[in-house]
Order: structure tokens, then C-alpha cells, then sequence
């Protein structure tokens, strides 16, 4: 990518004058100045300042620039800062912030994106994937070097001794874990006592304070989430201890390495929970198919009403686990004590693993509430599995209203979960919409033989954003296509009563179903000739198994993204799908639209370009700001038009856009009460 000159830019943002510019150009074109650049230059001659060259340089790459004090303030984790050797960062200025461990992204602070032989060492150190480049002017990056970076590397395996504050010797390095929360900080202390550990627990600021002194270098973990409590303490404890590290972590863990996020470990565990209890399942479909969608809706109905973790995972647990009698996976299990409960496999099981959720009590009064023993609103998490389950088996649609399909029945269930579930419903639809790249559909019919295939398939389609519609055999797969007319097919060879090939060829006899992509699944070694005799047949692929569903879900965006543009707009509120969830939708579709906002304040626009943010406008800001702005928004409409405009004034990835429209979002939300 071609860059505007630097002198140019500056004269384009007021920092220089035509005639200084021509003044350092003059100095550069001197006989003694070979090789010099123009910002070294203009800061010999005293024209520009290093704030000014930052602001430039920051403005000729398009990266973000990050002021002097936000500098002076970053708190910087010790296992980011270990990436690099300390030389490194004092020679050349470079100071990694985070790195992305999945993607190996690494967000890296520099004074000179031109230095490119450095650059090329710090993701050949950190092997990361990609750098993601943040512009800071020189002083404060030698500032925040000389408070984050030790003289002499820290040999990060040697154990760390603590000794008491009053008798330590002032040189030695000490370790303080600080935990407000007292009977944490008890555990933690009980776990170093086992482990053998030095570190100092403590779970007040003062504790922190007392450990300090003026010489001694001090590394004080905290969780993030207490960030908030220790800013008015930071400024107090720097004076006392200028060799002070700050070491941000996720959560504590045994044997000093960091525990999984808790949402991650719960999101995993859920979804193995689920994928193992319907991977043997091959003959109930419909049963299958009500497990997975009454699970799902009680989980979306227990962030809505915003329940606390523990309680969302026995929502979830209980929703998943109440109609297993219905698999034929699952028998021979009952337990005595269980012969005559309506949910009597589902207590048997559970049970033997002595869940430490309340699963058999949301269970026990799912079961009252359905014999009618007893009336809506005594517990929220019986009301959320009671309402999801007669939500799926009365087929309430995404997008549907729920009082409607229940009928009389919706005077039994509590108001606000009805309320609850219509909201979820309608931003289940506009999402479902959106991902149909407007007017088309989101359902996608796979039908496959295997059990644990077809089950990571739904699993990882339905994460994409796609309905799945599983059908039994090649006959049920054809009249599905022919009554919804998906947006794909996923299908087997091999399949009874139709087997692939005969499926592709009934598609193609009806001009309604001619056109939907088809994408088959051959056994490992099938033979060459039906894979080729599907190819010729128009299938948009052929896979062979081991499949990986990331693979199918790639190919499915494919043949979608070579529809004919359709410029059906889709409509909704912000408090029915918010902007990020929106723009979301859009870039894993890889989609292209025009996102037009209106609400109370200035009306404002993005576009998504072939699923990257590629520009924003809300009144008269632009770009970045413009996008942060439109995501705080919490009332209001859009429209999506799958149209281009042209415009392009963002050139962030679209990942760490929403990434930090989101953060800024929630700290709007946090300010607010």
C-alpha cells in the first residue's frame, strides 16, 4: 500500500506550513544529509515536536495513535512483556500490549512503523501470525519502558521468595496476589501453602502498601475485573515503589498458570455436554432436533433475564436433560426411586455425576408446573425451562410471536418470561434474516448417516448463524427443499430411499429448487466415479470424510456470496439486535451491505464490505470514532441494504473493530448506571 508524504500530511493537518516543509526538504537534499528522513529532520530544525510526528505518522499508515497520557497509564501483563528481550524494547521502542492467543495476533506500541527489520524480529520472537501496529511518540514509550522493563532480564522459572516486609532485604523481588473477595484470598492462601509458593496473599489496598518499599521490586497480580478498585491506590503505590509491576490475569490458577475464563470453560463444556448426548442418536430426528432447540432457547431466555452464571448452566443442564427419555441412545437406567416421575431417566443420570447445579430442582418443578400443581413466578429458572420447552412444541418460529403459537396455553407461563422469549424470537429472526444476505433463506437441510458428524455439523452451522434442518433420508431432503427452499444442501452419497446423485437430479427437475448449491458427503475411499459424476452434476462440492466442518460452512458462504445481489432491506430496532450483533452477523457471513442508523441523535451509517467494516459515519464523525459512537447506541432503528456505496474510510480488521466497539460499549453502559 502506497503511503501520501509525510510533509504532505503534515501541511494537511496544520502541523506544518508549505514553506517549512520545503525548508526540511532543502535540509534532506544537503550533501551532509545523506539518508536522513524527513520527520528526523523537521525535529533537528525544531518544526515539529515528537507529539506532532506521532500525530503524522499515525495519519500517513492509518493506525491509531495512542496519546501520552493513555501511555503513562498502561498496565501491561508480565507474560506480554516477557515476549520480548528487554534490549529490544529499549533500542528500538517496541512494547507489546496483548496477544491474541488463538489468532497470534500480536498488538504491539511503536514510535517508527518504518522500521521494519525490527518489526520483522518481534513476530519472528513472538512467532505471532500477524502485528497489529499502535502509534505513541518516542518520550513516552522510553517512560513506559523504564517503568515496565527491568535493567536485567527476571529469570521467569527461579521460585520467588517472600520474606516478611520489615526484615526483607530491600533487592529482593517479591510476588503479591491481591484478592478482595476474603474467602478467595483464604483458598489461594491454602493453595500456595500446598504448592510451595512464596507469593503473598493479601485482599486489601493497605495489606498491598505495607509490602512496598522505595527499592524493592514488587509484582502485584490482580484479576482484571478488579482493575477499578485499584486505580485510586496506583499513583500512591508508585511513589513507594518505582520497580512496581502490574500483572493483570483472567483468574488465579494452580501451579502458577492462568485458569481458563470462566465463560470459555462453561461455553465448552456445555456444548461437549450436548454434543455427547445426541452424537449417538441417528434414528429420533425430531427428538434430536427438540433437545438441541429447547436447550439453546433456555440458554438465550437466561442471559435475557440476565440470571447468574451458576443459574444459566442449571437452566441449560435441565433444558437439555428433561426429555432424554425421547432418545434411544439412553435406556436401561432407571432408578427405583424415580419409577412414576415425569422426568425420571433424566434425574437417574444426572444424579450418579452429582451436578453442582440445582438441576434436579429446576427439573422437580418443571414437573409440578406440568401437572399443575403449582402456578407461574415462584422460581425464574423453572418458568425459563417450562416456557422454552412448550415454545419448541408448539413450533414457535424464530421471528414468531409466542402468545399466538401458545394459544390458551400462554396464561399458564410467567409474563416475563413470554416477554423475554418474544424478544429473543425477534432478534433470533432479524439475525437469521441478515445472515440470508436479505430475501433469501437461512436454513441450511443436511442430511447425513452418521450420528457425531451430523451432530458437529449442526453445531458448528448453527454457530454460523445458518438454521439447520436435519433430514432423515435423500426423500425427506428433497420435499424439505422443495417446502423451504434453503439456502443449501449438505448431503451424503450413500443416504436411503434417495441417495445423493438421485437428490441433485430431483433439485434440478423444478425450477424452484434448480438453483440451491449442493454440497456432497462421500465415506473415506468412496469411489472417483460418484464423486465425479456429482461434479458434473452441478454439486458446489464433493468432501470426503474425516470432514471439518469449518470447511462446509466456508463452501456454504461461497456459493450464498454468488447469488444474485439482492437489495431486499431488512428493518428492526437496536433494542431488538443491537449494532455489534448486527455487524457480527454480517462479517462472519462475509457479506457485503449498508447498515443505516436512525435514532434521538444524529442519524449515521457503516458499511460492510465482503465481511470487513470499511466505513462509518454517525453526524460529523468518521471512520473509527464514528463506528464507536453508532456501537453505544442502545435505542433506535436500522436497515440493512446489501448494497455498496463506495465509501471507505476504515481499514481495521473487522475482529479487533467489534473487539473495541464492544469494550467501549460496555464502559458506556457501566458510566451509565
Amino acid at each position: 500500500m502506497s503511503h501520501a508524504p509525510l510533509g504532505e500530511i503534515c501541511v494537511k493537518l496544520g502541523i506544518l506550513s508549505a514553506a517549512q516543509v520545503a525548508t526540511v526538504l532543502a535540509r534532506m537534499a544537503e550533501p551532509d544529509a545523506p539518508g536522513l528522513r524527513f520527520g528526523e529532520v523537521a525535529l533537528e530544525l525544531g518544526l515539529l515536536d515528537e507529539a506532532a510526528l506521532s500525530r503524522a505518522l499515525a495519519q500517513q499508515f492509518r493506525l491509531n495513535l495512542v496519546p501520552d497520557d493513555r501511555v503513562d497509564k498502561l498496565q501491561i501483563a508480565a507474560d506480554v512483556l516477557a515476549l520480548l528481550q528487554p534490549s529490544l524494547m529499549r533500542e528500538r521502542l517496541l512494547v507489546p500490549t496483548f496477544l491474541d492467543p488463538e489468532k497470534r495476533v500480536l498488538s504491539l506500541l511503536t514510535a517508527d512503523p518504518t522500521d521494519i527489520a525490527a518489526l520483522r524480529n518481534v513476530q519472528a520472537a513472538t512467532q505471532a501470525a500477524r502485528l497489529r501496529l499502535f502509534i505513541a511518540s518516542r518520550p513516552a514509550l522510553r517512560r513506559l519502558v523504564e517503568r515496565l522493563v527491568p535493567q536485567t532480564p527476571v529469570d521467569a522459572v527461579a521460585p520467588v521468595r517472600v520474606a516478611d516486609s520489615r526484615h526483607a532485604d530491600p533487592d529482593d523481588a517479591i510476588s503479591v496476589l491481591i484478592e478482595f473477595d476474603t474467602a478467595m484470598a483464604a483458598a489461594l492462601r491454602r493453595l500456595e501453602a500446598l504448592e510451595g509458593g512464596d507469593a503473598q496473599v493479601v485482599s486489601d489496598a493497605e495489606s498491598v502498601t505495607a509490602l512496598l518499599g522505595t527499592d524493592r521490586q514488587v509484582r502485584l497480580f490482580y484479576r482484571r475485573c478488579h482493575a477499578r478498585q485499584l486505580d485510586p491506590h496506583l499513583i500512591g503505590w508508585r511513589r513507594a515503589c518505582a520497580r512496581l509491576q502490574l500483572c493483570p490475569i483472567e483468574a488465579f490458577g494452580l501451579t502458577a498458570r492462568s485458569a481458563v475464563p470462566d465463560d470459555r470453560a462453561r461455553q465448552f463444556f456445555m456444548q461437549l455436554t450436548e454434543f455427547l448426548l445426541l452424537a449417538g442418536e441417528s434414528r429420533q430426528m425430531d427428538a434430536r432436533a427438540r433437545v438441541r432447540r429447547t436447550a439453546r432457547l433456555a440458554r438465550s431466555l437466561a442471559e435475557e433475564l440476565d440470571l447468574r452464571p451458576e443459574d444459566r448452566d442449571a437452566v441449560q443442564l435441565a433444558a437439555l436433560f428433561c426429555d432424554i427419555d425421547e432418545l434411544s441412545l439412553i435406556s436401561g437406567m432407571m432408578d427405583s426411586r424415580d419409577e412414576g416421575r415425569r422426568f425420571a431417566l433424566a434425574m437417574t443420570v444426572l444424579r450418579q455425576f452429582e451436578p453442582p447445579w440445582d438441576v434436579e430442582g429446576v427439573l422437580t418443578g418443571v414437573e409440578r408446573r406440568l401437572s399443575g400443581h403449582e402456578g407461574p413466578g415462584r422460581d425464574l429458572r423453572i418458568e425459563i425451562v417450562y416456557s422454552a420447552r412448550a415454545a419448541v412444541r408448539a413450533a414457535v418460529l424464530d421471528g414468531g410471536d409466542p402468545v399466538e403459537a401458545l394459544g390458551a396455553e400462554a396464561a399458564r407461563h410467567d409474563a416475563r418470561v413470554l416477554r423475554a422469549l418474544a424478544h429473543v424470537l425477534r432478534s433470533q429472526g432479524l439475525r437469521h434474516q441478515v445472515a440470508a444476505g436479505g430475501g433469501g433463506s437461512s436454513a441450511v437441510i443436511v442430511a447425513e448417516r452418521e450420528a457425531a458428524v451430523l451432530t458437529a455439523l449442526e453445531a458448528r452451522l448453527g454457530a454460523a448463524g445458518f438454521d439447520v434442518i436435519v433430514a432423515a433420508d435423500g426423500e425427506q431432503a428433497a420435499q424439505l427443499a422443495r417446502n423451504l427452499v434453503p439456502a443449501a444442501i449438505v448431503a451424503n452419497l450413500r443416504l436411503p430411499r434417495k441417495d445423493g446423485i438421485s437428490l441433485i437430479l430431483e433439485l434440478r427437475r423444478h425450477d424452484s429448487t434448480r438453483h440451491i448449491p449442493v454440497i456432497l458427503i462421500t465415506d473415506k475411499g468412496g469411489g472417483a466415479r460418484d464423486v465425479a459424476r456429482g461434479l458434473e452434476l452441478g454439486a458446489e462440492d464433493v468432501l470426503e470424510k474425516p470432514l471439518h466442518p469449518d470447511v462446509v460452512v466456508a463452501k456454504i458462504r461461497r456459493a450464498i456470496a454468488r447469488r444474485p445481489a439482492q437489495s431486499v432491506g431488512i428493518s428492526g430496532t437496536l433494542a431488538d439486535l443491537g449494532l455489534i450483533d448486527l455487524l457480527q452477523t454480517l462479517t462472519l457471513g462475509g457479506k457485503t451491505a449498508l447498515v443505516q442508523i436512525t435514532a434521538d441523535a444524529d442519524p449515521g451509517a457503516v458499511q460492510v464490505r465482503e465481511g470487513q467494516i470499511v466505513a462509518a459515519q454517525h453526524g460529523r464523525r468518521t471512520g473509527e470514532e464514528a463506528l464507536y459512537s453508532l456501537a453505544t447506541l442502545a435505542a433506535g432503528r436500522f436497515e440493512v441494504r446489501f448494497d455498496d456505496t463506495g465509501a471507505d474510510n476504515i481499514h481495521g480488521q473487522a475482529e479487533f473493530l467489534l473487539l473495541e466497539a464492544l469494550r467501549r460499549r460496555d464502559e458506556a453502559r457501566i458510566e451509565a448506571g
